[in-house]
């Protein structure tokens, strides 16, 4: 049987038994019964609060799952009110609940408010109407006030007490003529700090205009414990209040807590400008909002086998879609264009990375795939000469009659990048080593260099590689086409996907890992060949570059690795096979939350000195390369070299903040002799 006294007994200690009794006689109204409305009630509740008024018209469904107390398959339909003064009662059946169903208004607010204590705003964030009938009623009953809006994944708290600075006051909302205007002066004046603005991922998902946006249920129950604190201490006559113009923002993701003080609340001149910059950004449209399509199966596969790695991000395929379950994939190499395609093989492994993580996602979306080589847009049959130029496949899916289990690397397929930047250096565990080498397929091993000393020696060679490509005008004539250096304010692309943070089809110059002068100075000289070779020339203009970018990282990192092959790789099939491992082992590093970053020069200048592939007409380039050659076999062995298909490094790393993306599927489609 329910007892109150035994139910909230861990309460005292905290607070006193007497103080345990004034809570159970407080009577506190709610506006708002969904995300943060019902963590409050449920919070107050196991509080030992007997009384409650709340309000909420709505009712609850599948997207309110991420955050809302009350929100389950159960109760997927039902009014917000009845669910949550349920699961209140469940903690505490005694407890007396009204409930305001239709919501609140000017008609019923005396209602809602009558022989209130105290109360807690939960009203969504756009609701202004319906807030400031509840807050002016408040100040002129003399009701204490206190709200907390979950921010990213932090929670900005204000309070209002009776005789101090009121909502109105506060806030300025009589100084703005539009609702959305008032919506800005109100993200403002509740979070002067934007604590959470530095981690948004996806602009698209806001919009004040459409009046959504995105949330967490860390942020809620923040705002749960925050609010309910200042709720005990105003109840109890218990400690300092903070009331406004005075708030608070902690923000957990970012680690910092900021006490905030606005004394002449959004009528002072920082608010005045924080309120224009912040209009700029908020009230501008959301151009790269995801149309959402219905896209064929066999579309599906692609939009997440497309996320494969290929050198420079080039995308070396196109689709042509036969039907709902077929399509042809169209190869090419970029052997014309770039010196480290010259025999197509790059290319060919990232064809391999592309296959495996269609069969991943094939297998994860419940489908199995068939995969096969047909004749290319030549005409040209597998087996024929120059075939690999055009390499082609046809993939075919059916739904399995059985549930295929999701492949444990599926969630990796999109977030997997390159980390370009310096990375942790405490050394990979056994257990991640294991893991790793178990993705490669028989016939594949890796070879670790791990020590200081080790990775020392590769600084060395990777910077004495950086001197061969950086100096010979063939390897000038594919940095000068990869970098994208426009600034994202600049972007006008639809997807805001062309710009030195995010570039669907170059390097994002802000992913090189270099400050902003040298940034400036690379878009400068890489503008023409002249121009480069003078600076490399007469001015060290590449030393800090080298430095930054393959020297130093090389050091910063907690392992370097080559895999190597049993057989020396030859032909388009030991390519594919060599690219599905390499995919695998990239993503399985991933999901050990390890920074990857490919090494590929000194296996791909090896095999060209190797098999007498002339690369530059640079004498001295080419003898640097025979040099860094030996560098290279003395360091994983002579028979090695021939053998090695993929080089890098991994680091202990956080995910870039800078990355490629890439082309979308209109872009990527077949379009006959494009190629």
């Amino acid at each position: 049987m329910f007892n109150y006294e035994e139910a909230f007994s861990r309460n005292i200690g905290w607070v006193t038994e007497n103080e345990q009794e004034i809570l159970k006689n407080k009577r506190i109204a709610i506006a708002g019964a969904g995300g943060v409305g019902g963590a409050h009630l449920l919070t107050l509740a196991r509080l030992g609060i007997n009384n409650f008024q709340i309000s909420d018209f709505d009712n609850f469904e599948v997207h309110n799952f991420n955050r809302q107390s009350g929100a389950f398959m159960s109760t997927l339909g039902q009014q917000k009110v009845d669910v949550m003064e349920h699961m209140a009662k469940d903690i505490n059946p005694d407890a007396n609940i009204k409930k305001f169903p239709e919501g609140i208004f000017a008609h019923n607010v005396d209602e809602f408010l009558q022989d209130v204590d105290l109360y807690v705003d939960a009203l969504d964030f756009f609701a202004l109407a319906a807030r400031k009938i509840v807050f002016q009623k408040c100040y002129e009953k003399n009701i204490p006030v206190v709200t907390a809006a979950p921010l990213g994944m932090g929670c900005a708290f204000l309070c209002f007490m009776p005789g101090k600075m009121s909502y109105e006051q506060y806030f300025r909302f009589d100084d703005k003529d539009t609702e959305n205007d008032q919506l800005v002066q109100f993200l403002i004046g509740l979070s002067p700090a934007m604590l959470q603005r530095s981690y948004l991922v996806d602009e698209s998902r806001i919009s004040f205009i459409e009046k959504r946006g995105p949330s967490t249920p860390m942020a809620v129950d923040l705002c749960a414990g925050i609010a309910e604190t200042y709720a005990l201490k105003i109840l109890l006559n218990r400690g300092p209040v903070l009331a406004a113009p005075w708030g608070l923002h902690f923000d957990a993701y970012r680690n910092k807590f900021a006490k905030t003080w606005r004394p002449f609340g959004n009528a002072g001149i920082l608010p005045r400008l924080m309120f224009k910059i912040a209009k700029k950004i908020v009230m501008r449209p959301t151009t790269n909002i995801k149309i959402e399509t219905e896209l064929k199966p066999i579309e599906q596969i692609f939009e997440y086998a497309k996320w494969s790695p290929s050198g420079d991000n080039m995308q070396p395929l196109r689709i042509e879609v036969l039907d709902e379950h077929s399509c042809i994939i169209h190869g090419h190499d970029t052997r014309k264009d770039v010196v480290y395609d010259l025999k197509g093989n790059a290319s060919k492994l990232a064809l391999g990375c592309f296959l495996e993580n269609a069969k991943i996602a094939a297998q994860s979306l419940n489908f199995e795939i068939c995969c096969s080589q047909i004749n290319n847009k030549n005409g040209l049959e597998p087996d024929q000469e120059s075939y690999d130029l055009f390499p082609t496949f046809k993939l075919a899916i059916q739904a399995s009659k059985t549930p295929l289990s999701t492949h444990a690397l599926f969630p990796y397929i999109k977030t997997r990048c390159v980390q370009r930047k310096r990375m942790g250096t405490r050394p990979l565990s056994t257990t991640e080593k294991q893991k790793l080498a178990a993705t490669l397929p028989e016939g594949y091993s890796v070879i670790w260099k791990e020590s200081f000393a080790e990775r020392w020696q590769v600084a060395k060679l990777m910077y004495g590689n950086a001197t061969t490509r950086l100096s010979m005008e063939e390897g000038f004539n594919v940095h000068s086409k990869i970098v994208e250096f426009t600034p994202i304010e600049q972007d006008t692309s639809p997807g805001k996907n062309c710009n030195s943070t995010f570039s669907k089809d170059k390097l994002p110059a802000k992913s090189l890992g270099i400050d902003p002068l040298t940034i400036t100075l690379s878009r400068w000289s890489l503008k023409s060949w002249s121009r480069f070779h003078f600076l490399d020339k007469y001015l060290a203009g590449t030393v800090v570059p080298k430095l930054l970018l393959d020297f130093s990282t090389a050091i910063k990192s907690c392992a370097h690795f080559v895999i190597i092959a049993d057989k020396e790789p030859s032909g388009l099939a030991s390519y594919l096979e060599a690219g599905a491992a390499v995919q695998k082992f990239w993503l399985q590093a991933t999901a050990l939350q390890l920074g990857f970053q490919p090494e590929q020069t000194p296996v791909i200048f090896s095999e060209y000195l190797r098999t007498d592939v002339k690369f530059t007409e640079n004498k001295k380039a080419r003898e640097n390369a025979i040099k860094m050659d030996h560098c290279f076999k003395s360091l994983i062995g002579d028979s090695n070299a021939g053998r090695a298909i993929f080089a890098g490094r991994l680091g202990r790393s956080t995910l870039p903040t800078s990355r490629s993306v890439r082309l979308s599927l209109e872009e990527l489609r077949y379009v006959k002799d494009s190629q």
